[in-house]
């Protein structure tokens, strides 16, 4: 069976299929004759375009982050079949070449969506290469709100290996103070928090953590994306079998974090004392705010269009991501706090 050797012809394979031809023309927000001449490779989407596709097709980011990677070089023939170290206690050398690769040659936003991608799933092997049950979440910090400061952390990435599944693993969610990764983000310091074999679940840290089995221990770490005394977010790992606490995997994970560095933009990192995070509710309480966060995106973009002043996918929802934003604090907020200055 042919195997497709470029992101176009991977796209054209797709294509074939009519009803996911229209789903991909309305997720790109092209003509069929665009979509066409993507897949023959007569031209090339720019970024945006190219990150709408990727949105759209998330069954398929494995295979299209590999001929992505192919396409910008961060994969040489050398490697793309081997593994990178996933048992030794060092990043091997390679891996650092091409993730510093992808920083300097995709374009944004697609590189924040690159970068995150290959740290979480090279992190993901490389700290539970057995599969014996690892989640990975990238946090990131909200834009400055509500008296210019980080009032909120909301789930940018997850790559899950356990054998048992998040309940929010394909929702997206906002984490204030009461969460771990809340508190790291706080102190721009790592945290641990560990909680004995049939402890009441009520002690977990984290929203989206309720479905562990009561008979499980668990280990989760928070450690801050910092640069200079600014954060950007956190890197959360939450086991229930691997021993995250040997000096190794503590050391793993801080370097992990500190390459996800190079996914954010100097502007998306907000000195510590400009980081007053709200408490905010759990996960089943935001779940029927965030349930519209798809339709928002789609809705602000059809009217842009309307309006003659389009906006590509990364902004309509950097824009849904602030009114959700804004609507939960608004029921989390005391009165006197309620309006914006």
């Amino acid at each position: 069976m042919y195997e497709p050797q470029r992101w176009y012809e991977f796209l054209s394979s797709i294509e074939d299929d009519p009803q996911e031809q229209m789903r991909l023309i309305e997720a790109a927000g092209v003509s069929p004759i665009t979509l066409s001449r993507w897949a023959t490779g007569d031209e090339s989407p720019c970024p945006y375009a190219l990150y709408r596709l990727f949105c759209a097709l998330p069954e398929h980011h494995q295979g299209l982050l590999e001929l992505v990677a192919r396409e910008f070089a961060l994969l040489s023939r050398r490697d793309q079949g081997a593994t990178l170290c996933s048992e030794a206690q060092e990043i091997a050398p390679v891996f650092y070449d091409r993730v510093l690769n992808a920083a300097l040659r995709v374009p944004m936003p697609l590189r924040t969506w690159v970068v995150s991608n290959l740290v979480l799933q090279q992190a993901s092997i490389h700290l539970d290469p057995r599969r014996q049950g690892l989640s990975l979440l990238i946090l990131r910090c909200m834009p400055p709100s509500r008296g210019g400061r980080v009032r909120t952390l909301r789930t940018s990435l997850a790559n899950d290996s356990r054998r048992w599944q998040l309940s929010s693993q394909n929702e997206a969610c906002f984490y204030g103070s009461e969460s771990l990764a809340g508190h790291a983000v706080s102190i721009a310091r790592t945290v641990i928090f560990q909680v004995p074999a049939q402890a009441p679940l009520t002690l977990l840290p984290t929203p989206g953590w309720e479905p562990l089995a009561q008979d499980e221990a668990l280990t989760a770490i928070a450690c801050p994306i910092v640069r200079v005394r600014r954060v950007a977010g956190c890197l959360l790992a939450v086991s229930s079998q691997l021993p995250l606490l040997a000096q190794e995997q503590l050391s793993l994970l801080h370097k992990y974090a500190n390459l996800l560095l190079l996914a954010f933009d100097p502007d998306e990192f907000y000195s510590i004392e400009s980081i007053d995070l709200y408490s905010l509710p759990p996960l089943e309480r935001q779940k029927p705010l965030l349930a519209s966060l798809r339709r928002r995106v789609a809705r602000m973009m059809s009217e842009a269009t309307r309006q003659h002043q389009p906006l590509d996918v990364s902004q309509a929802e950097a824009l849904a991501w602030r009114q959700l934003e804004e609507e939960l604090l608004t029921l989390v907020a005391p009165s006197d706090e309620n309006q914006e200055p």
